[in-house]
């Protein structure tokens, strides 16, 4: 189908794409794959020989819906063709944080090695992976299991790494509260932006803890386009939205695009006030 952006009606248009041929296997928006290999190995079962395996390095322009990749996917083949759906064979490589502010590692290339095993390289931290098989040859293709989710950020690697559920989140600075608001709404609105409760898509666009990315501005620089920077007017903003941005290409819906409460939108704003005050 065509694009918005180039004249398309959001899933029913097709136009200019009627004479391009079309994919011959399909994956989510902005996986953003990195690494493509195709195995020739004997180590892991019949089922993945002559397949594919991508390396995802992970969205950051999803928006409103969450970030996600940060995994290594195979696409089973036959006779060098897609044959079948692709399945998740190694997640969780991001840790508690699926964004790239925060996201722990992040695949980027793959290789085989002589006896079959499979490298799995990673460009935020320097890690690599070598996966190994030992068991059944004739054992089918099976996904991996979905990585557990956790409350916080993801903690910055140094082998040997771990995963810290509050690492990351703004260091343990002490964050000013705008009046008429709570400490304990400004560590909720924190939450929610960054995507750890009520489904909260802020950072999805505005980056992790605001700091601003392509598609939305740096929310801590005390710079306000759509607001005068009191807390009121911050609230308002996020539950109108902005169908207009001034100096960004992408539209902001209501709340995000989220379904947020209007207690979770009061202390989205409260934690929006807070970042952009916190310098002052």
């Amino acid at each position: 189908m065509l694009a918005p952006e180039y004249g398309g009606d959001g899933g029913k248009k097709v136009g200019v794409c009627a004479d391009k041929q079309g994919p011959i296997a399909a994956f989510p928006a902005h996986w953003a794959p990195n690494a493509l290999l195709a195995y020739r190995g004997g180590q892991f079962p019949t089922a993945y020989h002559g397949g594919f395996f991508i390396a995802f390095h992970g969205s950051w322009d999803r928006a409103p819906f969450p970030q996600s990749g940060y995994n290594v996917v195979f696409q089973p083949a036959k006779n060098g063709k897609p044959a079948g759906d692709f399945i998740a064979f190694a997640d969780g490589f991001a840790g508690g944080a699926k964004e790239p502010g925060g996201a722990a590692h992040r695949p980027s290339g793959l290789a085989q090695g002589p006896d079959g095993a499979l490298y799995v390289s990673d460009d935020t931290n320097g890690r690599i992976w070598r996966i190994t098989y030992h068991g059944d040859i004739a054992q089918g293709l099976e996904a991996a299991p979905a990585p557990a989710q956790t409350a916080g950020r993801a903690k910055e690697a140094g082998p040997p790494e771990g995963v810290n559920p509050e690492a990351g989140a703004l260091e343990g600075k002490s964050l000013p509260v705008p009046p008429g608001a709570t400490d304990a709404q400004v560590a909720l609105g924190e939450r929610i932006f960054n995507g750890h409760a009520a489904g909260g898509t802020c950072a999805s666009c505005h980056g992790a803890n605001g700091k601003g990315a392509p598609l939305a501005p740096d929310l801590t620089s005390g710079k306000w386009l759509w607001s005068d920077g009191s807390l009121e007017s911050i609230r308002e903003v996020i539950a109108q939205g902005v169908a207009k941005p001034k100096e960004y290409r992408s539209p902001m819906p209501p709340k995000g695009g989220a379904q947020l409460s209007d207690s979770d939108v009061a202390a989205v704003a409260a934690y929006v006030w807070a970042i952009g005050h916190q310098n002052k």
